[in-house]
């Protein structure tokens, strides 16, 4: 943290993620960070815990956890379409639980991540709905596990969930990989090597079980996802309220799937509208005032049909704000 042991911490290491955090003592993690804040005191130190984490998150041991509450709620939510399915108020009510699980402080530094090398990637988990979080993750434990490329439309949700991801509160964390394309199931195939933009690959031809066949898929570094991603990471930095603001419910439609949040900071106010449904929605927004828009690309989209009124299309969002 410190090579040179000149009290300036600028040349090591800014943080530390620690693995299977929950099968050390809490008076090691103590003494941890005691000596990690003694070299740099905003150090990150973030936990792998899986579910509640209160007991690590009070102050004297992490900054933050592995947010995989945050990641069962947004699959349930935006991916899944049986009994598991999340209703919007349901969402919004997971999602509040989590935020009183823990400080005030300690939410906004939450590693809110979707997948992981411990999980099978994003976009195989939304060509493989209705299973349990990491459960029948790959073909070994699932032999209907699909392997295949994801189709625009199942894209189309993952653009979507990127856009939960990055304007909602907490520190959002992308899995390498996920920004160019990348798919697969669990180890070992959420472990691929990088795809990178200039270079070329083989088909992916040949199935993780030997014996099957499957659908050959071109792979390529995705442009138009990345630039999509870097988009929101722009909008996010853009807009202090997306990193600082707090976090309100403003639309709750059950049966219509579109979902609304505000976050505000000082004097700025960020709106986000969700159209989760399958079905194209007229959503009304209930606030005074004139509302710009943030961001124009890829998923976000809605035709303002008057001042407070967007038509969205289905699986879109709107990103709009407003200075108070």
């Amino acid at each position: 943290m410190d090579p040179d042991a000149d009290g300036d911490p600028s040349d090591g290491i800014d943080g530390w993620r620690l693995d299977v955090a929950n099968d050390v003592s809490h008076v090691f993690w103590r003494q941890w960070r005691t000596v990690v804040k003694g070299i740099n005191p905003q150090a990150y130190i973030v936990g792998e815990i899986w579910d509640d984490a209160a007991n690590w998150l009070q102050g004297d041991q992490f900054d933050a956890v592995m947010n995989y509450r945050f990641s069962r709620a947004v699959v349930r939510f935006f991916i899944d379409t049986d009994e598991r399915k999340l209703a919007v108020s349901e969402f919004d009510e997971e999602l509040r639980d989590i935020r009183f699980a823990y400080p005030p402080e300690v939410n906004y530094v939450l590693q809110n991540l979707i997948d992981s090398h411990d999980t099978d990637r994003l976009a195989s988990m939304i060509v493989n709905p209705n299973r349990r979080f990491d459960d029948n993750a790959n073909p070994r434990q699932d032999p209907d596990y699909a392997v295949r490329k994801p189709t625009e439309a199942e894209r189309q949700v993952q653009r979507l969930i990127l856009l939960f991801q990055m304007t909602s509160l907490g520190a959002p964390m992308l899995y390498y990989g996920d920004e160019a394309g990348m798919w697969g199931g669990d180890d070992p195939d959420a472990r691929k090597p990088m795809v990178w933009p200039d270079l070329a690959y083989d088909i992916e031809a040949s199935h993780p079980i030997a014996g099957r066949v499957r659908t050959p898929d071109p792979v390529a570094f995705d442009d138009s996802l990345h630039s999509y991603v870097r988009a929101l990471v722009r909008l996010r930095h853009r807009h202090p309220a997306l990193r600082r603001g707090d976090v309100q419910p403003v639309i709750l439609n059950d049966d219509a799937g579109v979902y609304a949040f505000s976050r505000t900071w000082e004097d700025e106010t960020v709106l986000v509208v969700i159209n989760n449904g399958e079905s194209e929605q007229l959503v009304k927004i209930p606030l005074d005032g004139v509302w710009e828009r943030a961001l124009k690309t890829g998923a976000v989209e809605g035709s303002q049909t008057d001042l407070n009124t967007y038509m969205m299309d289905r699986k879109t969002a709107l990103v709009l704000y407003k200075a108070n």
